[in-house]
């Protein structure tokens, strides 16, 4: 059973004292550790126990007699008054006797209990390859909190690496560089990169076999999560570190908070969001909060009628920030549980016995990402039945061109082809069952829209319309394209040219969507250039980060306090999702830095 020893001693190299709390199977195994983080261990004892001290011992009067006897100090009694005051050798002979009969059934007593049999076997050691607790844990960032800087415990915040066994305060000076002077420049040690090229926090090898997407990991709960392009940076340090290095910020993360609030105060009360009448849920505050109640609000957004798809956009940005339908346990200024809970019982009551949750196959394979998300970082069968189902009926309405469109077996086109795959790599990842040739089939069709002198990807046809473009690039890298192929290289020239701080003419949310995700996964020169913006004189600016921020609803206009945390809906096909997929758009954009670990091993841009 592990326990609390606290370790004291030196730290190696400065002699510095040190005072340790470790949770260890045994005090050996509390030392081993001490030793293993650098401490020079002096003394290690159990929380809570007092140290005995140690008493010197009275000599007897004449003698002692060595021996273990029963209802005796065991090794150590003294000799009886009677005894020490006779001077006869008749008693000397009776103790010395009295003394060898209790040895000898002390022996008889161990032999015997040596020679019966114990069916439980002999008794083993502590498991030295369990895993050690030690009790040094970061706090996970909050996105529950819409205020950049606001933390519900303290008035300040002091989230930073831990750099030394003591954090002592002192006077901040900013002309200082980041980091400690002179160190070598590398990755951080406690997040180890796996094995490919380059370098950055959770990025994984390169794929060299198109259509075989790694299944790493057990079957489900985090299954294959760590597979390029898995789910597993959005919890943690690790999102923490992919947030830096991929050039988030707090302005970004602070905006991902006031969307989430957003989306979970316009949830109806069965757990659906829609994208037409979303005013007519507008609540006082999240389901589940005994404080919620329903305030209709008129909205003049336009939309279409489709309940599924308004919840899968609803459910993903949740679940792009960590966020399922079980209590994470950790004090947030808000539990959205209860909402993801809510989004996810909807879409299982309607699913029908084919596994179509309805919609349309824009909206089917919207649900069945959440869905196998969820299934993923949660491992719910009740989850895991119904997403298996929704990828089934995919396979199903899959034509035999490779691609998806509005019904089952109808010749494809891109942008309903890019969702439906997107679903697949997502069953995939959560250790469904997804058949590879189905890849193969996408990757048919890709090549029938491909326009290998651009570049670029049409909608039913070659071409190079941008949206598609980034669509079908965002494909090819899932099946496992390389970053230096020519036709990749070509298309990251055409969504440099679509960029919107290039010309706000070119803002569009769901071209900006898959070409965000297009070149996080490219990474360098590109991403940088994407995510900051171009660089002018030396200096990125007008990036989209910085543009989606500005054009989030801040609330400050009464009329519109309803709308706070939302986008509005712009550019080409806004009608067809309205407020809430361009809401659900740029939230995703803005999860980017941690929705998916980087499907390429490589230095991703630093936060500026």
């Amino acid at each position: 059973m592990s326990q609390n020893y606290i370790v004291k001693g030196t730290i190696k190299g400065t002699g510095k004292p040190i005072e340790s709390k470790i949770v260890a199977q045994s005090e050996k195994n509390a030392e081993m550790i001490a030793r293993d983080r650098g401490i020079e261990v002096t003394s290690v004892l159990l929380e809570g126990a007092v140290p005995v001290p140690v008493i010197a011992a009275t000599k007897p009067a004449m003698g002692l007699a060595v021996f273990a006897g029963i209802g005796h100090e065991a090794g150590h009694v003294e000799l009886s008054e009677t005894l020490q005051d006779s001077t006869g050798y008749a008693n000397i002979i009776w103790a010395l006797g009295a003394g060898v009969i209790s040895a000898a059934m002390h022996g008889l007593l161990i032999l015997l209990i040596m020679l019966v049999p114990f069916e439980n076997g002999p008794v083993q050691a502590a498991k030295l390859d369990e895993p050690t607790k030690i009790e040094e844990s970061e706090p996970e960032p909050d996105l529950t909190v819409t205020d950049v800087g606001n933390d519900i415990e303290v008035p300040t915040q002091y989230n930073v690496d831990r750099k030394d066994e003591m954090s002592v305060p002192g006077p901040e000076d900013p002309s200082q560089s980041v980091g400690i002077p002179n160190s070598p420049e590398t990755v951080a040690a406690n997040v180890p990169p796996p094995p490919g090229f380059g370098g950055g926090t959770g990025a994984a090898p390169s794929l060299d076999v198109s259509g075989l997407g790694s299944n790493v990991g057990s079957l489900g709960g985090m299954g294959g999560v760590y597979a390029p392009g898995g789910i597993a940076g959005r919890s943690g340090a690790t999102r923490d570190k992919l947030l830096a290095e991929g050039g988030g910020n707090a302005l970004s993360e602070a905006a991902v908070a006031r969307g989430l609030k957003f989306f979970a105060l316009h949830q109806a009360d069965d757990g659906h969001w829609s994208l037409e009448k979303y005013g007519d849920h507008y609540r006082t505050a999240p389901i589940g909060n005994p404080a919620s109640k329903i305030i209709k609000h008129n909205t003049t957004d336009k939309a279409q009628n489709n309940d599924i798809a308004g919840t899968g956009f609803g459910l993903l940005p949740f679940l792009a920030a960590g966020i399922t339908h079980k209590p994470s346990g950790k004090k947030a200024q808000e539990d959205y549980s209860k909402t993801v809970m809510g989004g996810v019982n909807f879409l299982i009551k309607k699913q029908g016995k084919d596994g179509n949750y309805g919609g349309g196959l824009y909206s089917h394979p919207l649900a069945t990402i959440a869905m196998c998300e969820a299934y993923g970082m949660t491992s719910d069968p009740l989850i895991k039945i119904s997403a298996q189902k929704a990828l089934d009926y995919l396979i199903y309405a899959q034509h035999d061109g490779g691609g998806w469109r509005y019904g089952p077996k109808q010749p494809g086109d891109t942008s309903v082809t890019g969702w439906c795959t997107m679903a697949l790599k997502s069953g995939q990842m959560a250790g469904l069952k997804v058949p590879t040739e189905r890849y193969k089939m996408v990757e048919k069709y890709l090549d029938g829209v491909h326009d290998p002198k651009s570049g670029g990807y049409g909608y039913t046809d070659p071409g190079a319309a941008p949206a598609m473009t980034a669509i079908g690039m965002l494909c090819r890298q899932y099946m496992g394209v390389n970053p230096r192929n020519p036709g990749l290289l070509k298309g990251v020239e055409i969504m440099k040219k679509i960029h919107p701080g290039v010309s706000p003419a070119n803002y569009n949310m769901y071209q900006i969507y898959y070409a965000t995700q297009v070149m996080h996964h490219m990474g360098g020169e590109a991403w940088d250039f994407w995510n900051l913006g171009p660089e002018v004189a030396g200096v990125r600016k007008n990036g989209v980060r910085d543009i989606l921020i500005a054009k989030q609803v801040q609330g400050t206009d009464p009329k519109k306090i309803m709308l706070s945390g939302s986008w509005d809906a712009l550019g080409a096909h806004a009608d067809a999702g309205g407020r809430l997929m361009a809401t659900s758009m740029a939230l995703l954009t803005m999860e980017v830095y941690y929705r998916h670990l980087p499907l390429y091993r490589r230095e991703m841009g630093g936060a500026k």
